[in-house]
């Protein structure tokens, strides 16, 4: 039986006053022969266990620093689920001064009927709130940035401590307390927040406060509701052995509510920012796509300007009864060769459009090398031989096939085998080869053994309308082959590399994407 009563002492901790009067009774164990032993041992053990928990009870957690806002909303959250569950209490308080901080005070005395009893510090300077009891802060106790929420009722005990952390500005001095007082939560500096629902605890703030309603009676003696308080203290201000469940699951829903409503924000926030993100992103994206085609279509009439200038100086030239047949003819080529390159610049810029055209269009398909490569090596032979280059390929039918539009592909190879047989003399070489090389793209490669690219240039044969130094004036073209392989290697997945070395030869490297597809 003492076993029994030992455990229940370690077990259920929150009924020792209980179990101490049960030792004590006569009617707990059987006279026996050691009764008064053992009361007097568990008597003992009750006292001592019940030291070790008050002890325990008593401690108070390490205030957290938060905004002012956040301590007004901690208020918030009481004073609702006081009014969610119609608690009539008393209720000691000492705020910030402004409207704000009061209006959660006022919901509550409005809502509970009949109206609790709200007792309000307030400096003697401030005015009197007709919805609260005024209780002036006496001048030996400052109570200087500190700020509470005591709630006492039949089933509650609680309070919220604060204690703001003064900040002082450099350039600005340091206001008065008054002041400070009076600014806004916003304005404020941290504060040293707290709660707790432990009973001794309580206990001794109120009982400070009780001290507090006596050094304020007795500077200010014309304060009946002060009076009236003091006279019933013992009897109305007595604490709780333990809060309400109910109020403490009423604060605990507000606040997860709080923090989801929090997080729902959050979400909201972050969703409008990545949207803002995304449309300055494209709207960036827009503004450079507009700027190229300004320097586009800029570049464009110049190259456009400058074969029509000559071909209008020589036509004049032609019509003069002086000029030789020698002449005449120098003339004649000279404006054959910049309609040519007039030609050729408007087909390159029609190509350009058509590929952008294509884009929305077209579509990845299974394209075999084997099947192309042959035959616009065939096209090209002839013109290989006229030169007196040997044109030769390489390309295995075992190939897997290529995810790009077939006449893409064809585009890309007819441009680079064209620039090769073009800037290779005669005696020189070209290779098109394919091969397996790489786990997921084919590459094809077209070598020459022709003038080559000087190092420098290298960076810039993609761009629109870039020739290089050494082009040779018979055979320029409108500069737009290369600038139109990277593109469509791009819009493909594809991609394009290069290595030359003057007078020794050139080497474009071509990956393209295997097909994917079922």
């Amino acid at each position: 039986m003492v076993r029994g009563l030992w455990y229940s002492i370690e077990c259920k901790q929150y009924n020792l006053r209980t179990l101490s009067k049960f030792a004590n009774s006569p009617f707990v164990l059987p006279q026996t022969l050691g009764f008064k032993f053992y009361q007097a041992h568990l008597s003992q053990a009750v006292a001592v266990m019940t030291h070790r928990i008050e002890q325990h009870s008593t401690t108070l957690l390490k205030p957290i620093q938060i905004s002012p806002r956040s301590f007004k909303r901690q208020l918030e959250t009481v004073l609702n689920a006081l009014v969610q569950l119609r608690i009539r209490a008393t209720i000691f308080a000492k705020l910030p001064q402004g409207n704000s901080w009061l209006n959660d005070l006022k919901n509550y005395s409005q809502a509970v009927n009949p109206c609790p009893e709200i007792y309000l510090f307030k400096r003697p300077s401030s005015a009197t709130q007709a919805e609260f009891k005024s209780v002036i802060i006496p001048n030996t106790h400052a109570m200087q940035g500190e700020y509470f929420l005591v709630v006492i009722a039949e089933t509650v005990g609680l309070m919220v401590l604060g204690q703001r952390e003064d900040v002082v500005s450099i350039e600005q001095p340091a206001s008065s307390s008054e002041d400070s007082e009076t600014e806004s939560p916003e304005s404020l500096p941290k504060v040293n927040y707290s709660i707790s629902v432990q009973k001794p605890l309580l206990q001794r703030k109120v009982n400070e406060i009780q001290q507090l309603f006596q050094a304020s009676l007795e500077e200010h003696a014309e304060q009946p509701d002060v009076e009236a308080a003091i006279a019933n203290w013992e009897t109305d201000m007595q604490i709780p052995d333990y809060c309400s469940p109910a109020l403490l699951d009423a604060i605990f829903l507000q606040e997860g509510s709080f923090q989801d409503q929090l997080q729902q924000k959050a979400r909201a926030y972050r969703r409008q920012a990545m949207t803002a993100s995304s449309l300055s992103s494209q709207n960036e994206a827009l503004l450079n796509t507009l700027r190229l085609k300004d320097d586009f279509l800029n570049t464009v009439g110049q190259e456009l300007r400058t074969p029509l200038s000559t071909i209008k100086t020589a036509l004049p030239l032609l019509s003069s009864p002086n000029l030789k047949p020698p002449q005449r003819q120098r003339y004649l080529d000279m404006i054959g060769r910049e309609c040519e390159r007039q030609i050729n610049l408007i087909n390159g810029v029609l190509e350009l459009l058509q590929i952008e055209r294509s884009l929305m269009t077209a579509k990845p398909e299974p394209v075999k090398l084997f099947d192309i490569l042959p035959g616009i090596v065939s096209i090209y032979q002839p013109i290989a031989q006229e030169k007196g280059i040997r044109l030769a390929y390489t390309v295995p039918n075992t190939l897997p096939a290529v995810g790009c539009p077939e006449n893409w592909v064809r585009q890309i190879v007819i441009h680079l085998l064209s620039n090769s047989i073009r800037y290779t003399d005669s005696g020189g070489e070209v290779w098109v080869t394919a091969q397996d090389e790489e786990e997921d793209a084919l590459v094809v490669n077209v070598r020459d053994t022709g003038m080559g690219i000087p190092q420098n240039e290298l960076s810039h044969i993609f761009e629109h309308f870039y020739r290089g130094r050494q082009t040779n004036p018979d055979e320029e073209g409108a500069g737009l082959g290369l600038s139109i392989v990277q593109q469509l290697l791009l819009y493909c997945g594809g991609d394009i590399s290069v290595e030359s070395q003057p007078d020794v030869g050139t080497h474009f490297r071509v990956k393209l994407p295997i097909y994917q597809g079922t």
